[in-house]
């Protein structure tokens, strides 16, 4: 590793092979500078998402919806898991107004029983508020998906670079060979000696 990084000692190590062992510190050290960028993005992400978590806890009520129908599936169950269908019920927002629409009841639910549903100021139905796990998992992610982001492209780079270079290198050697192969091999032009 460390004759790749620097050839420089070596009397046979050409400018391509130098530019291949900076291109190497650099793809090295780039991901190891990005580790603490990711932290503080994975950090700022979570702040972001509990506040949102936050938020939508306090915007958020948890009312019962009567099914109107039974839930029933189209779709055959499988796997031996709760299947869940979108079944009409009924609720009431947090003002009183009586509201319709469908929800997700696990099949096999009857007619007038409830079902949990988290609705907004106004009755709608919304998604269930974000969880703290939800916000540490966004920000974990985040992180990573950052950090592997800059190590995939720094990989990416120092592959492509690499390649350019090799080329770079047989066409030299294939120009140096046309030159010198003729002299060192007693051949010339037509083969004769």
């Amino acid at each position: 590793m460390r004759r790749l990084i620097r050839p420089g000692g070596n009397p046979l190590a050409r400018a391509s092979d130098r530019l291949e062992g900076v291109l190497l510190a650099v793809v090295l050290t780039v991901p190891l500078l990005a580790l603490p960028v990711s932290a503080v993005v994975g950090a700022q992400t979570h702040a972001e998402q509990f506040r949102e978590a936050r938020n939508q806890v306090r915007s958020r009520t948890p009312v019962t919806a009567v099914l109107m129908e039974d839930a029933v599936s189209e779709v055959p169950d499988v796997r031996g898991t709760a299947a869940v269908s979108e079944t009409p019920a009924y609720w009431h927002s947090p003002g009183g107004a009586l509201r319709t629409g469908t929800v997700a009841a696990e099949v096999g639910t009857r007619a007038r029983e409830g079902v949990r549903i988290w609705v907004d100021e106004r009755g709608e139905k919304v998604q269930s508020p974000m969880s703290r796990g939800g916000a540490v998992r966004e920000g974990l992610a985040a992180a990573a998906s950052l950090w592997l982001a800059v190590l995939f492209g720094c990989a990416g780079l120092f592959w492509g670079s690499r390649c350019l270079l090799d080329r770079v290198r047989r066409r030299s050697w294939q120009r140096e060979w046309k030159m010198f192969g003729p002299l060192w091999s007693g051949f010339r032009d037509g083969g004769q000696a």
